[in-house]
């Protein structure tokens, strides 16, 4: 389920509606800072998803996501566990970088 991404150290808030399904990135969980622009923390996880083969839009520090209407719960499944492998590599990514 893909609020089950909410407990990942980067999300601030991972929502759904039917098949589209959006989360934000943020510095400080507890204050929910954003990181800063310059630091393309979106482009990052973007990779990382495509990476993967998920296919998760960019905006800023926010994902977005719509996946096809025709997936199964199984396959859907399988979608938030790369999206979270994503996530964690992205904040792997942030700490080297000193960013998180």
């Amino acid at each position: 389920n893909f609020a089950g991404l909410n407990d990942h150290p980067l999300v601030a808030m991972a929502e759904a509606s039917g098949f589209v399904a959006g989360l934000i990135l943020v510095r400080d969980k507890k204050t929910n800072a954003l990181f800063d622009e310059s630091a393309g923390v979106g482009m990052i996880c973007r990779t990382h998803c495509f990476n993967s083969g998920v296919i998760m839009r960019a905006v800023g520090d926010r994902m977005i996501i719509a996946p096809p209407l025709v997936m199964t719960a199984g396959e859907i499944d399988e979608m938030v566990r790369l999206i979270r492998l994503a996530l964690d590599l992205t904040h792997k990514d942030l700490k080297a970088k000193g960013l998180a």
